[in-house]
């Protein structure tokens, strides 16, 4: 599964009425600058946001490019590692 983390001011354009009725408790950076989420929800958040490469008719579709990092697998792991997104106490 994918993840995206953007800055939590793109997170407080939604209201959080919003949020409570998708179920929504993204999860922040230690110092509140960043969240990180699932894809799939950035997504319903934010559709507009992505942009899908030209294509020629030759070519496989590609994934959606989006103007935030994304993270999956040992890279996602990895990242939560970080003291940016672990508190010292939870170690």
């Amino acid at each position: 599964m994918k993840y995206i983390v953007f800055p939590s001011e793109k997170l407080d354009e939604i209201p959080q009425e919003v949020l409570d009725e998708l179920h929504l408790t993204p999860r922040k950076s230690v110092d509140g600058t960043q969240v990180i989420m699932k894809l799939v929800h950035y997504e319903t958040l934010f559709p507009s946001v992505m942009a899908l490469p030209l294509l020629d008719e030759e070519e496989t579709p590609q994934e959606p490019v989006y103007p935030y990092p994304t993270y999956e697998g040992e890279e996602l792991n990895t990242l939560l590692s970080d003291l940016a997104w672990t508190s010292k106490e939870t170690l």
